[in-house]
């Protein structure tokens, strides 16, 4: 049977009951931290101009400004909102929030289905598009950048939805990867066009679910094929991820942003959080930016890749999309503004502090940090045993993916003398973690333990010469954390009053009818007192 054909199955016979209540509570806090993802675009100016966009009349709800149109419009258009700032969730692997969340509450809208159908065909969506990314990591792309998953993800999510057969639902899947998309880092990176990251590949899904509804069909082995997905999106396919439906879930994984930005710099900022509470215990004042002779940051690879990516891309202007990818510019912005939200992103916001921002980012220096990248690789080998993800794989194999990986990436000071040193400062559970990883056995998989580690250590002198430092290795918001107030958190910011946040919480129970939940996202914030 295709893989494609597999996943069908278990899509179409998974029942509500099915999903345990740990996946579901994570679930229901994915619909609230993307609906705040969504809300906080509206500090992304040019987002308001797509009001005069011509939509079509429908059901489904514009977040943002009420509107009504059909259920694929309204999702690619609360898409690109989510997307603006980056505040998104993300799992392994794959940021799935913006698919999984927006098309299936806009399709649940249209068709007067409830929140536990809604919750249902995210959780389908989510672990199809992390195993999806995963099969594809030693590949062209990575991260946001795996758009694909998210027109398989909408597809089966809608599939299910609409109620279509095993039959229909491989087909919609096999249609919604025919022309996957193909994002191109020059205009992920610092330009308006990432907002259709996930757009695009949404509505191209839910068509593809439609046309599997009325008959069309596609080629369900187009993921194995040869010259199929897999072998063009992959240097070396990794398609035995895409199996342990319903025994392992990635949704288990998922971590929520406390900051707008990719994921990288949530641990730098932390740091940076915790030196001005310091300096102000100890001094009674707020750290005042302009005193700070220079900042060092020392972290993991992952973290130092996207700076370096930033920067290739960086044209020389303050834009939102490349502040994301950039330390010195987030750190420097947290700075000035003694916190890191959306509306520090603005465009007024930018120009008004440009000066500041670029003269403090000159003051900031990133450096490879062997300790903290193998504390990464320790938590990873904790859940993943490394014959899963590598399985039967050869080394050459291997050796020459990454060869391809590295091709496209810029170069990356990694200061091999430090790496014994980061060895010996490990904890033996760390160093046994990483000894134990590739000894496991190919079925060694615990996601519920699983959690994300970017540790950053950032130092901060200021011009009297003291010396401010402070350390964070797992982000807040990450799946091993209490994740509910990073997420209510992020609510009340993007709504503007605790109660109303915690009114919307109260609604997802799997009875409250989807349209009734829109209309009372709409009703608690067109008025929104921030």
């Amino acid at each position: 049977m295709a893989i494609i054909d597999q996943i069908a199955q278990w899509a179409f016979e998974l029942k509500y009951e099915d999903i345990p209540a740990r996946i579901i509570e994570k679930a229901r806090l994915q619909i609230l931290n993307t609906l705040s993802a969504v809300l906080s675009g509206k500090y992304f100016g040019r987002l308001d101009n797509i009001a005069s966009l011509w939509l079509p009349d429908g059901t489904a709800t514009v977040i943002p400004s009420g509107q009504k149109t059909d259920a694929g419009h309204a999702a690619f258009v609360n898409a690109m909102y989510s997307m603006s700032f980056d505040f998104d969730d993300y799992l392994f692997m794959g940021h799935t929030g913006h698919s999984s969340v927006l098309a299936t509450l806009a399709m649940a809208e249209e068709n007067g289905l409830t929140l536990r159908d809604v919750i249902t065909a995210q959780v389908i969506a989510n672990e199809v598009e992390g195993r999806l990314g995963a099969s594809v990591l030693l590949g062209q792309h990575n991260g946001q950048m795996w758009s694909y998953i998210h027109s398989a993800g909408s597809a089966i999510a809608i599939s299910r939805l609409l109620g279509l057969s095993r039959e229909h639902m491989a087909h919609a899947i096999a249609l919604s990867l025919y022309q996957p998309n193909y994002p191109l880092a020059p205009g992920f990176m610092t330009s308006d066009s990432k907002l259709l990251t996930a757009s695009i590949p949404i509505f191209n899904g839910i068509i593809c679910a439609r046309l599997a509804q009325i008959g069309f069909t596609g080629n369900t082995g187009i993921l194995e094929a040869e010259n199929g997905f897999l072998s063009r999106f992959a240097y070396l396919p990794l398609p035995h991820i895409l199996s342990g439906f319903g025994k392992w879930w990635v949704t288990d994984t998922i971590a929520f942003k406390p900051y707008p930005g990719c994921a990288y710099i949530d641990t730098a900022v932390d740091s940076v959080y915790k030196i001005m509470n310091d300096y102000k215990d100890k001094t009674g004042r707020v750290l005042d930016h302009s005193h700070i002779r220079q900042i060092e940051v020392f972290a993991n690879i992952l973290t130092i890749g996207m700076n370096e990516l930033s920067k290739m891309y960086d044209n020389n202007t303050l834009h939102p999309v490349n502040i994301n990818f950039s330390i010195p510019k987030s750190i420097a912005i947290t700075l000035i503004n003694h916190s890191l939200y959306p509306e520090h992103l603005s465009l007024e916001m930018l120009s008004r502090c440009k000066n500041e921002i670029e003269s403090l980012s000159q003051r900031i220096k990133l450096h490879h940090d062997w300790l903290y990248t193998l504390k990464m690789q320790a938590a990873f080998y904790e859940s993943i045993g490394g014959r899963f993800l590598l399985n039967n794989i050869s080394v050459f194999a291997l050796l020459k993916a990454f060869h391809n990986i590295k091709k496209a990436l810029p170069s990356i000071p990694l200061g091999l003398t430090g790496l014994l040193k980061a060895w010996i400062s490990l904890s033996d559970k760390e160093k046994k973690a990483i000894r134990d990883g590739l000894k496991r056995k190919k079925d060694y998989v615990k996601m519920d333990s699983f959690t994300f580690s970017f540790g950053t250590k950032v130092k901060i002198e200021m011009d009297d010469g003291s010396m401010y430092e402070a350390e964070a290795i797992v982000p807040k918001g990450a799946s091993s954390k209490d994740q509910t107030d990073v997420v209510m958190n992020k609510l009340n910011y993007s709504i503007g009053e605790q109660q109303r946040a915690k009114a919307l919480y109260e609604l997802l129970i799997p009875t409250t009818p989807a349209k009734k939940f829109m209309e009372s996202i709409v009703m608690y914030t067109r008025d929104n007192p921030s």
